[in-house]
């Protein structure tokens, strides 16, 4: 026998004996299935262990290998070096993205095929709490023809591994759809609806809709519930520069019922339509004509401005849960800081009227004047809220009468107030204070000034109005007059 021959038959030998030893003993299928864990984890970037790989009837295979050691990956089928036809299935008690990793039973059976160059995968089972369908073509950089459906997943789940803030909860249904994803392109639209049966209290259902072309998105978004519908339109983001904007329409049929969600109680409907605007902050400007007149706000950084057209005090007033004090058309500025929480009101009221309260009744029954008679076509509110505390003035004047609120403190909390008043009214002219409960408030009269009025209108009688003026003027002309008004008013105070 030759030297070649020789050779030749002991490497055959040896390449036989290597075949037998890799296929037929554990520490042969050990060594095989390091080599291929070794070489899967390298060109997927993940771990990967092959647990087992039977090729006895090769190119017909069947393996098992753990994923990132939660899942387990089966496949089943062809595969040479060129292309594959496989069926697979996936199983895991985790479910991972980028952002964070989550406890979730995943079920998954599918079927994948093609040339390496250009696979066509396909699946469908249970994730996320829900079912799961899906296809798409795979290329060496980029994926085509993409189509997602996900039915009834837990919608917190969901936005957990999409590192969003899960505010909504509930069951959801999405479908994304792209024709084309790779590095640097994105041609494809995403729809989401959940249904939230207690968002803050409410329930309400959610359906959004992005158009996405690169880095440049579109969106619509329709929130409704019972009590509310909010439409954003005609949406854009650009994702580089990180810039938003939409138009909306906000309808709340009853304000009453989203206290948990508003953090205070109100009452009454509000419709407003407006822009919403992102760029290193959230700014939102609109329009509501839901109080008789217009209100222009604006929304920005820490505060909420608002500019009042000829609106309805007291339909505005009724939104909170307090008694109306008075009607008016209120022209002027309102602003509220979210972060002190602490409201600032300036405006001018027309054609404003004291409506029927108890105090009102108190103020007749002491003094003759009746303020429901009266309208104040020249009057101003300067009022502070901050911490339950209401602090401020009311100035209500006309060209004969006037009625100043001056110093007013408004506890909401022990639902109490405290102020002083001044009228001069209906032939009278009194001041003093209000105090206690809001509900059932007390009055003190300044009797001094209302005796010294009407002593006023006596002597104007019998001496007339200027020839009392000029006794005024002379020394010692208006002692008797003090001595008497001072004598009076402590005889009144007893009763008073």
């Amino acid at each position: 026998m030759s030297t070649f021959l020789k050779y030749f038959t002991f490497a055959v030998i040896v390449f036989f004996i290597t075949i037998l030893y890799l296929l037929y003993t554990p520490l042969g299928n050990k060594n095989i299935y390091d080599y291929a864990s070794y070489a899967l984890s390298k060109k997927s970037g993940l771990w990967v262990e092959v647990q087992s790989l039977d090729i006895h009837q090769f190119p017909q295979i069947i393996a098992e290998m753990n994923i990132e050691r939660k899942a387990k990956l089966t496949l089943t089928g062809f595969i040479d070096d060129t292309s594959l036809d496989m069926d697979y299935t996936l199983t895991s008690e985790c479910i991972a993205s980028d952002i964070c990793k989550i406890d979730d039973d995943i079920d998954i059976f599918g079927h994948v095929e093609g040339p390496f160059s250009r696979l066509a995968i396909k699946g469908k089972g249970k994730a996320l709490d829900g079912n799961v369908r899906y296809k798409l073509l795979k290329s060496t950089d980029k994926a085509e023809d993409i189509n997602i459906s996900l039915k009834d997943v837990n919608s917190s789940k969901l936005l957990t591994l999409l590192g969003q803030d899960t505010l909504i909860k509930g069951k959801a249904d999405v479908s994304v759809n792209f024709s084309l994803m790779d590095k640097n392109t994105k041609h494809g639209s995403i729809t989401y609806d959940v249904k939230d049966n207690n968002f803050s209290g409410i329930p309400l259902n959610l359906h959004t809709k992005i158009d996405i072309i690169n880095m440049k998105h579109t969106f619509i978004i329709d929130i409704t519930s019972p009590y509310l519908s909010l439409k954003l339109s005609k949406g854009h983001y650009d994702q580089e520069k990180k810039l938003a904007d939409a138009f909306y329409i906000l309808d709340i049929k009853d304000l009453s019922h989203l206290d948990t969600l508003l953090g205070a109680k109100y009452l009454g409907k509000f419709y407003a339509m407006g822009e919403i605007k992102y760029d290193e902050y959230l700014r939102i400007s609109g329009l509501s004509k839901s109080f008789g007149g217009m209100i222009d706000y604006l929304f920005e950084k820490d505060g909420l401005r608002v500019q009042l057209e000829a609106i309805s005090f007291m339909y505005f007033m009724s939104l909170f849960p307090y008694p109306p004090m008075l009607t008016a058309d209120a022209t002027g500025e309102i602003y509220y800081n979210f972060i002190q929480e602490t409201l600032v009101v300036n405006t001018k009221l027309e054609n404003a009227k004291v409506v029927h309260t108890k105090l009102i009744d108190v103020i007749r029954k002491k003094s003759g004047v009746d303020l429901r008679r009266e309208t104040f076509d020249n009057s101003i509110l300067d009022a502070s809220y901050h911490n339950g505390l209401l602090l401020g003035d009311i100035k209500f004047s006309n060209k004969k009468s006037h009625l100043f609120l001056k110093s007013i403190l408004m506890d909401t909390n022990q639902n109490t107030i405290n102020a002083y008043f001044d009228v001069h009214m209906q032939r009278q002219a009194f001041s003093g204070k209000v105090y206690g409960s809001i509900d059932d408030p007390k009055v003190n009269l300044d009797m001094q000034k209302l005796i010294r009025y009407q002593m006023n209108k006596q002597l104007d009688k019998m001496l007339g109005k200027k020839n009392r003026k000029i006794m005024e003027k002379i020394p010692m002309g208006g002692a008797a007059k003090e001595m008497a008004t001072g004598m009076g008013a402590s005889f009144m105070g007893i009763f008073f």
